[in-house]
């Protein structure tokens, strides 16, 4: 199947644009096996297995469909995705359904239940890992994290290095754990990842502990002054990362080191990301809210005109007042139960227009309008 001749005109106007293609950012599921501080899904009142979930064939038929509008990406993160019984089956049907090149990705902890592995991740399809790492120091991590082993997370990193995938490592800032995030940050110094500081941020339970945790990008790059004295850049293509943020591979160091400042930094402008909840609520946007239910699309066989929607709603986030302001990872990405307002509707764009920018996401608090 191809696109019709409407849909294809929509394409090239993206494509006129100059912006990053868009790609799917998949939230498996709303469960969590660790108890992060700044994260505490357990707190939720709705939490546990209440979402119906999509299923494998609705990921193949989504990626497919993506495929056609020229989306080469899809990432999966949770709650803790490999807590999903059918999470090898999941990126198999994404990596086929996106075709060859696809990069496939996957956010976890890496302390992988038994019966996963990184190999078999692997030959499911992933070319890329992201692992949450907050301190290399067991007890420290386990205080931070709830639980788990950095070892087991360290030995997961090794194996997909040694398999070819690329690797990031996400580390969350926190005062009270700065040593522990440079520690992590270090690990670059002899292992070709990416590590990822990010800013702690000032949504859900972390708002109880963002005015004494929070550390800013600025403060921690002072800290680190030496290291980035003659640090060279490394672009985000390198890297395949989309994420905004300037990635700096020191003097003689094998991996880079950059910064995820959602907090500090305006960078909504940067945003390509089409989220997907557990239940098929696609959203190309927190704040300018376009959200549109895919199981509806999926049954009636329309996912080229819910991909019309969401490209339309991407070209038209530049009218939202709120456009260039900070971009805040939504905490109702991962628990899609939330009441929300009903997405509103968009018309096509005139072919021909160049209207582009990006999207500010609500800061907590905000309307989600």
């Amino acid at each position: 199947m191809v696109l019709d001749a409407e849909h294809r005109a929509l394409l090239e106007q993206f494509a006129a644009t100059n912006r990053n293609h868009p790609y799917l950012a998949f939230t498996l599921n709303s469960i969590c096996d660790r108890d992060c501080v700044f994260c505490k899904p357990r707190c939720m009142p709705d939490y546990g297995h209440k979402d119906t979930t999509l299923k494998v064939p609705d990921y193949a038929a989504i990626a497919r469909a993506a495929g056609r509008w020229g989306m080469r990406k899809a990432h999966c993160s949770g709650g803790e995705p490999t807590l999903r019984k059918d999470i090898l089956h999941i990126i198999h049907a994404l990596a086929e359904g996106l075709g060859k090149a696809a990069q496939i990705g996957m956010t976890t902890h890496a302390n992988l239940r038994k019966g996963l592995s990184v190999e078999a991740f692997a030959e499911a399809g992933l070319t890329y890992l992201n692992v949450s790492l907050h301190s290399t120091d067991p007890g420290r991590s386990h205080d931070i994290m709830g639980g788990g082993d950095p070892q087991v997370s360290m030995d997961a990193i090794h194996q997909a290095l040694d398999l070819g995938l690329k690797v990031k490592i996400n580390c969350v800032l926190m005062r009270s754990y700065i040593e522990d995030a440079c520690a992590v940050a270090a690990l670059a110094r002899t292992l070709p990842v990416a590590v990822r500081l990010i800013e702690l941020q000032n949504i859900g339970p972390a708002q109880d502990m963002f005015d004494t945790e929070f550390i800013s990008e600025a403060e921690v790059r002072g800290r680190l002054g030496e290291w980035f004295a003659c640090a060279g850049e490394v672009s985000r293509a390198q890297l395949g990362v989309r994420s905004p943020g300037q990635y700096l591979q020191p003097d003689g160091w094998k991996g880079s080191i950059g910064f995820i400042s959602n907090s500090s930094c305006a960078t909504c402008s940067d945003a390509n990301r089409i989220k997907i909840t557990p239940s098929g609520v696609a959203r190309p946007c927190i704040l300018h809210n376009r959200d549109i239910q895919l199981r509806d699309h999926l049954s009636a066989g329309t996912l080229d005109d819910a991909f019309a929607h969401l490209l339309t709603s991407m070209l038209e986030r530049n009218s939202n007042p709120a456009w260039g302001g900070y971009h805040y990872v939504d905490y109702d990405l991962r628990w899609d139960r939330m009441e929300r307002p009903e997405g509103a509707p968009v018309l096509l764009p005139v072919i021909g227009s160049t209207s582009g920018g990006g999207c500010a996401v609500r800061q907590a608090g905000g309307s989600g309008q």
